[in-house]
């Protein structure tokens, strides 16, 4: 999974911070709208240019990027609000991912709130 984590690039990888801290906090499978909105609460907390902003498609194609490459899951899902919409997870554990991308300055204030909460 390391390699992985590592090979993605940065927006992948912020995206997939977001999915780590929804899964930490008990809220997998997400949707991505739900990713999307939670990777914009914290734009703020990472060090650097933030990607040109976060739209939802951007998100989706990302989503599905580390879907392909075995990172997250994806479920169709039957909810409501999901309405048959696939619906992510991390297919490892989100504190190996929280460590790898804790090698970069980039996200640690973002890996310290999802830590933290």
């Amino acid at each position: 999974m390391r390699d992985l984590v590592q090979s993605a690039d940065a927006f992948e990888q912020f995206v997939l911070l977001a999915v780590a801290e929804l899964e930490t906090a008990g809220e997998t499978p997400a949707h991505s709208y739900h990713v999307t909105q939670t990777a914009k609460a914290h734009l703020a907390d990472i060090d650097r240019q933030p990607f040109g902003g976060v739209e939802r498609q951007r998100v989706i194609s990302a989503l599905s990027q580390l879907a392909d490459e075995g990172l997250l899951s994806d479920q169709k899902t039957e909810s409501p609000t999901g309405k048959g919409r696939p619906g992510y997870e991390l297919t490892g554990d989100p504190e190996e991912v929280l460590d790898v991308l804790s090698a970069t300055d980039e996200f640690e204030s973002y890996i310290e709130t999802v830590r933290s909460s």
